[in-house]
């Protein structure tokens, strides 16, 4: 069977395609569910229990095939357990990602913060590796670029790298995977390779251990909230005044939705 291959569902060999975001050579992993020659089935491996050693270097050699999208019961359990509005969470989601959680290899969307794995490293790599370790934030370059930089730094100190980069649709810190819920970095990486609802779940968690950012997501207190979830710098990017305008747009369209059709304008009658 080593050269048989049924697309998506049975596959006795990887396919290695070159990529050119200067991350390593990856392969295409079978669909959720799939069958392949040559490795445990897919359904069978992802969602078992988190292992206790968490080898992660598929970020940077394969495509995955994450389950994608959040439910109207995927928001309205998020917003139920946090006491808020379903328009609130969905501003988080648009204002972090545009609501895209994953690249177009699968992969959570991440930002790297050169200035955490500095201050994560001390500073040693900021001689040889300016480019992702340095004291002052910046110097972020082209979303495409977030991957080779964290591989760069995994090579150096894979747990730093780890906790230096935001992951998934709510952009959540790396450095926070305790608040998030997990018990390492490698735990919540893991989890955000998985789902956008673990996504969900992780930012339900985070908002909901901090009770300054949690009242503040309450009162619709976009500064506040911007402040406690982004930051002292979140005023460089307008992230409250964007905040308030995605919330304002789903209200308006959760209210739109809500209203019941108008009666007598005599449509489809006889």
């Amino acid at each position: 069977m080593t050269s048989y291959r049924i697309p998506n569902y049975l596959r006795a060999s990887w396919l290695i395609f070159p990529l050119d975001d200067g991350t390593s050579p990856r392969v295409l992993m079978p669909m959720p569910g799939g069958v392949d020659a040559n490795v445990v089935p897919y359904a069978a491996c992802w969602w078992q229990a988190v292992p206790a050693h968490i080898d992660l270097e598929f970020l940077f050699k394969e495509c995955r095939n994450p389950a994608r999208g959040l439910s109207d019961d995927d928001y309205a359990a998020a917003a139920e357990e946090l006491g808020v509005d379903v328009p609130a969470i969905q501003a988080v989601a648009e204002v972090e990602t545009s609501g895209e959680a994953f690249d177009e290899s699968g992969r959570p969307r991440i930002l790297f913060e050169r200035h955490y794995f500095h201050r994560r490293t001390d500073g040693r790599h900021a001689a040889t590796h300016p480019r992702i370790s340095n004291a002052r934030a910046g110097g972020y370059g082209k979303f495409s670029a977030q991957y080779a930089k964290l591989e760069e730094a995994y090579r150096l100190a894979p747990e730093a790298a780890l906790r230096a980069a935001s992951w998934g649709r709510f952009q959540i810190m790396g450095d926070n995977f305790k608040a998030a819920g997990f018990a390492s970095v490698e735990a919540f990486v893991l989890a955000m390779t998985r789902s956008e609802a673990e996504h969900l779940m992780a930012f339900t968690r985070f908002v909901k251990n901090n009770k300054r950012m949690l009242a503040a997501l309450r009162k619709h207190d976009w500064a506040a909230f911007a402040a406690a979830y982004n930051g002292p710098g979140y005023r460089k990017n307008s992230y409250d005044t964007k905040l308030e305008a995605a919330h304002r747009r789903f209200l308006s369209e959760a209210e739109k939705a809500a209203k019941p059709a108008q009666p007598g304008s005599g449509k489809g009658l006889p």
